[in-house]
């Protein structure tokens, strides 16, 4: 019962409270600075000239020259930027036609934009896909003489696909997310002091493009009525038949099915568009420098590349393809590959473990593999006999010696000081008496490619 009659506040803090003195309200529509919200302020499109410098010295380009300022900015602008500002000006055209004593200010900011969004980073991002494209391509065919196509394919993705070229913008210093603020703008959380260059894109531009592109809408037509249910063996014919109808359908109308396009892909075309603005300025071999030193010195992990179904079989098909070409004579023996049980423990366990290794019917020794069971065993040792034969590195001196001298890129560009190259009937000649043409020797590459897999197709070549 005490502590029922005990009062909700102590003593102290009744008579506390009793002496404040009462603070007037306001009224909600004051115009006092206290209660009105200042604006959240958007940060400014165009980066300072000193980080645009910094950007410049980082692509090895000259830092003296001015004019390349503005292409910078034009790379930094993604088309959507661009198109998003074309339609803002058309809606002030629009207020202006409503009002027109806002005529004035409403065209000298319209001036403005149009000057601001003058180019973008479409041409030169396109630029910059090729030569990426020429310069990994060469680069893994030459290290690599054995990888079938589709590995090919897939590993130039690797080193220079979107993911590799917003890494690369990471540490270029592009689109760092962190803010930026210091506190000087109001309304913003405080971030960190370098966010780095800012890429103009509009997002909502992008979100609307990509539904009108790749979701149902006015002039894409629908599937239809429900096909009768057939029988499983002819159920893969009838979907295949089904999806090219579609894609006929809609490239009848105009429509393209494509990749939606997100954050990572504007930031991809930007780092691009620096590689075609090298090679605009400085040339085709200062592009292959910046790419060989940003791109393809990355370690990547071929083996993910693959995925085999029947790795067995296609051993087989592989070392006879590679003793066929190598000169040796054909025999029925050929193609056989034998398989002996190295090791084996635990048969009487629940958990047993084989160790099984492929041999030639020479004698030489393959791979060997392991598993719970004699067929994972077989697999993994069939595994590794494609991978060690697909990931065989060329021999070149030049490779292991970090200096690409052996690619046919280079055959635009002098290396030394007493040569000079120059085009004559559409050829690359020299003024040295000891070769007249410089021409590639490259030598054969690609592996047995009748039955090689991918991980993302899922398929044969």
């Amino acid at each position: 019962m005490s502590s029922l009659a005990r009062p909700a506040f102590p003593p102290s803090l009744a008579r506390r409270i009793a002496k404040r003195r009462p603070i007037p309200s306001k009224s909600i529509h004051t115009t006092s600075p206290i209660l009105s919200i200042a604006p959240r302020p958007e940060p400014t499109a165009l980066p300072p000239s000193t980080a645009i410098s910094a950007l410049i010295s980082r692509l090895s380009l000259p830092s003296n020259d001015t004019s390349l300022h503005s292409k910078i900015v034009e790379c930094l602008t993604h088309p959507s930027y661009h198109a998003a500002k074309n339609q803002l000006t058309e809606a002030e055209e629009l207020e202006i036609v409503q009002d027109p004593s806002s005529s004035s200010s409403s065209s000298s900011s319209s001036s403005s934009i149009n000057l601001e969004t003058k180019g973008d980073n479409e041409l030169l991002s396109n630029l910059g896909n090729s030569l990426l494209g020429l310069y990994a391509s060469e680069y893994i065919t030459n290290l690599y003489p054995y990888l079938p196509t589709q590995a090919i394919k897939n590993a130039i993705t690797a080193y220079v696909g979107p993911s590799s070229c917003l890494s690369v913008g990471r540490e270029l210093g592009i689109s760092v997310q962190g803010g930026g603020n210091n506190g000087s703008l109001p309304g913003l959380g405080k971030g960190s002091n370098s966010s780095g260059l800012p890429i103009r894109w509009s997002k909502t531009f992008i979100n609307s493009k990509n539904y009108k592109e790749n979701f149902k809408g006015e002039n894409i037509p629908s599937k239809g009525p429900e096909i009768v249910p057939v029988a499983r063996r002819f159920k893969n014919f009838t979907e295949k038949k089904e999806e090219e109808g579609e894609l006929n359908e809609l490239e009848n109308i105009g429509y393209k099915k494509g990749k939606r396009e997100n954050f990572e892909d504007v930031v991809a075309s930007t780092v691009r568009s620096f590689v075609g603005l090298i090679y605009q300025e400085q040339g085709i071999h200062s592009a292959r420098e910046f790419v060989h030193g940003y791109f393809l010195s990355r370690s990547i992990d071929l083996t993910e590349l693959f995925n085999f179904k029947n790795p067995f079989h296609m051993l087989s098909s592989v070392i006879s393809s590679h003793l066929s070409s190598s000169g040796v004579p054909i025999s029925k023996n050929q193609g056989i590959i034998e398989k002996r049980l190295l090791a084996s423990t635990g048969l009487n366990s629940q958990s047993p473990l084989f160790l099984i290794g492929l041999f030639l019917p020479s004698g030489i020794k393959l791979s060997e593999g392991y598993g719970s069971s004699k067929s994972m065993a077989e697999y993994r040792a069939a595994k590794n006999a494609l991978l060690s034969l697909y990931l065989i590195r060329s021999d070149s001196a030049e490779f292991s010696n970090n200096k690409i001298q052996n690619l046919p890129s280079t055959l635009y560009s002098s290396t030394s000081t007493n040569q000079h190259n120059f085009l004559f009937n559409g050829k690359i000649l020299e003024t040295s008496d000891e070769l007249l043409e410089k021409e590639f020797k490259g030598s054969n590459w690609g592996g047995k490619e009748v039955i090689a897999e991918s991980r993302d197709l899922k398929r044969t070549l």
